[in-house]
């Protein structure tokens, strides 16, 4: 699978959030960039998910999936 937008982590993370989250806001700790996680660049082929910001490419967030516990890392958002 190639990139996609945040809308493909739509589904997860209203499992682990409860709530609609696409419509979230974040501003990238690198460059500055606003925007929601809907419009986030999403790759989903490797051993868990990465979303990157659209301007600089800095990774934001990370989800993986380990023994049926989700782990979240921002890195990137400030």
């Amino acid at each position: 699978m190639g990139i996609v937008d945040g809308n493909a982590m739509a589904g997860l993370m209203h499992d682990l959030f409860a709530r609609d989250m696409t419509t979230v806001g974040y501003k990238c700790g690198s460059c500055g960039r606003t925007g929601v996680l809907a419009e986030m660049m999403v790759y989903m082929s490797g051993p868990g998910t990465v979303a990157r910001c659209r301007d600089c490419d800095a990774i934001l967030v990370m989800l993986t999936e380990r023994r049926g516990m989700y782990c979240i890392d921002t890195p990137g958002l400030a």
